[in-house]
């Protein structure tokens, strides 16, 4: 078995997608319970007081097992997407053109369109599914927000209709949109609500820009893959706005969490919240990336702009927890 061939069809540089967007929720909930327990010192202590401690302690002794089983879940239903991808696209022939590698052509290699057998392929992304259903079923189960239980089962059909089905949406330029969906909003707001059960302002803020920053790494990939899969029939964003519009659309999408990052700096300047410097620098950080991937699209060097919006994601990622954990 040809594993370094594997190992590249798990497309390792998009799983940070995955799971950065569910850190963000985790400190953006844990920032939330810290919160609510801040109480007056006066005596007696009010029973709203009693109440959220409570919930506070509950929360807390369960914590870590909550978050490891959002964090494996998310991994491990973005590897079977990537299989599922994978297979379908194979099947198709839209890969035919990805069976050399990636150092040659400037693609990377896929397992049916570099002679893997289809059924293999479909297996893998099966197993990793059935992973992802398991510890889908703890968050649940250890949260005890069972409203979370449809919202992973659309998201399991999300993950194999992007390019699986007779009508698949990521062939008719809805990619994006459902990436923004389940790598933003639930990932992110999910993992808050099933630790803290609710969710807030600074929640959705890192749903939004997670959402993006994930979007981002969709489309420089179908930026790139813009011609071959107009000649196969894969009518992606990118493929019905052209080239020219796709990349003025990513620029826009790369300056919602830059405006939203600048933002959020000149609050912490105004307030003088000193604690906050390591967040601002990793802000900085992320803003330096999110700038190297617009330059690198802009010149359609697409082999080095995908790992730049990966380090994007990460270092943003990196900001959110630094403030949500500095600022209580």
């Amino acid at each position: 078995m040809n594993w370094k061939l594997w190992i590249k069809g798990l497309r390792p540089k998009t799983l940070p997608a995955s799971v950065v967007p569910v850190l963000v929720g985790a400190a953006s909930a844990w920032r939330g319970l810290r919160q609510s327990t801040v109480c007056p010192d006066i005596y007696p202590v009010p029973r709203s007081c009693i109440t959220a401690l409570n919930i506070y302690h509950d929360a807390v002794s369960r914590f870590a097992a909550v978050l490891l089983a959002c964090a494996m879940l998310a991994l491990f239903l973005q590897i079977a997407v990537n299989f599922a991808n994978d297979y379908s696209d194979g099947i198709r022939g839209t890969d035919a053109s990805r069976s050399i590698d990636e150092a040659e052509g400037g693609k990377p290699e896929r397992l049916v369109a570099s002679g893997v057998r289809p059924v293999n392929v479909l297996a893998a992304a099966g197993v990793n599914a059935a992973i992802a259903c398991i510890f889908g079923m703890g968050v649940v189960l250890l949260s005890e927000q069972y409203l979370l239980l449809p919202v992973g089962a659309a998201c399991l059909l999300a993950a194999w209709f992007y390019t699986g089905g007779k009508h698949p949406y990521g062939y008719m330029g809805l990619g994006e949109l459902f990436v923004f969906l389940c790598f933003g909003c639930v990932a992110t707001l999910g993992t808050q609500y099933a630790l803290a059960g609710r969710v807030d302002l600074f929640g959705g803020i890192g749903a939004l820009c997670t959402g993006l920053l994930s979007c981002v790494m969709l489309m420089v990939n179908n930026l790139r893959d813009v011609q071959d899969d107009a000649a196969s029939g894969k009518r992606t964003l990118a493929v019905r706005l052209g080239r020219r519009r796709a990349e003025m659309l990513l620029f826009a999408v790369l300056a919602v969490p830059a405006m939203i990052l600048l933002i959020a700096g000149l609050l912490a300047l105004y307030a003088n919240a000193a604690r906050l410097w390591p967040a601002a620098l990793l802000s900085v950080w992320c803003l330096r990336f999110l700038w190297s991937v617009a330059v690198a699209v802009r010149e359609r060097r697409f082999a080095a702009a995908l790992p730049l919006s990966s380090m994007a994601l990460l270092t943003y990622g990196a900001a959110h927890i630094a403030a949500m954990l500095l600022s209580v």
